[in-house]
């Protein structure tokens, strides 16, 4: 249902219109329906009864009533905020959820937020296959969940090499299948690709060695960190972490 409601509340408002009242919408609805005590967020802190949970076509995500972050996004904002402690680090950040873009442009004063397609708030539209950006400008590089969108990932990723500084990071998170990657570029209808790659927008599904050996290619060091195994099961619970949150940790 909150799949539904929300796609006929896209389609029938304009992106502009959206990025001002969303905040308003959830908080509304949070207020009104789900606020408590049982879980918190932990970008925008809020406490709620539960998480709204949506279900995909292999796998279920929990969703922050108030702000609307994901499982990702909240796993994402742990590792940061450990990780990343500099305030003066420069970072670019592709398509962040609104609630991690808020978070991290107050907390960065350097943070710099991108979406090509203007399905997400951000300051810029980078095409990731062309950066507008000069050589060794990032000290960190967000991309989750992007390269499974772009038809030329290897060309995104040597442009993600070519903007990063030396002994910077990139991190990515990307759906994951077992064994190889399958992508299959005659499908170009949204429902042959729903059914060979899970959303309607995906090229392709990466597998998890495939990547890694994909990333080394370009010569990053590669390290695959799973985020969810740092929390005990109450407080995967508590947060709304899913069971598993890989991420590839690549220096440049």
């Amino acid at each position: 249902m909150y799949k539904l409601l929300k796609k006929i509340y896209r389609k029938l408002t304009p992106n502009k219109f959206h990025y001002r009242i969303e905040p308003y919408i959830r908080a509304i609805i949070y207020y009104l329906i789900y606020k408590g005590n049982t879980v918190q967020c932990n970008i925008c802190l809020s406490k709620s009864k539960k998480f709204i949970t949506i279900s995909f076509i292999n796998s279920k995500d929990k969703i922050c009533p108030k702000c609307g972050s994901l499982s990702r996004s909240r796993a994402l904002s742990f590792y940061v905020t450990k990780y990343f402690q500099n305030i003066n680090l420069n970072i670019l950040d592709f398509s962040p959820h609104r609630s991690l873009h808020d978070l991290f442009n107050t907390k960065f004063p350097n943070y710099i937020s991108s979406d090509y397609e203007n399905q997400f708030f951000a300051q810029k539209k980078y095409d990731i296959t062309n950066i507008d950006e000069g050589d060794k400008s990032f000290h960190l590089i967000i991309c989750f969940h992007v390269l499974e969108h772009i038809l030329d990932d290897d060309k995104a990723i040597k442009e993600l090499y070519r903007i990063l500084k030396k002994n910077g990071v990139l991190i990515i998170q990307v759906p994951l299948k077992s064994g190889k990657t399958y992508e299959n570029f005659n499908l170009t209808s949204k429902k042959e690709r729903l059914e060979a790659f899970g959303q309607e927008d995906h090229v392709r599904v990466y597998g998890q060695k495939s990547l890694e050996e994909k990333l080394s290619a370009f010569k990053f060091n590669v390290e695959i960190i799973d985020i969810a195994k740092n929390f005990r099961e109450f407080d995967k619970k508590y947060y709304g972490i899913s069971e598993k949150e890989v991420i590839f940790k690549c220096v440049k």
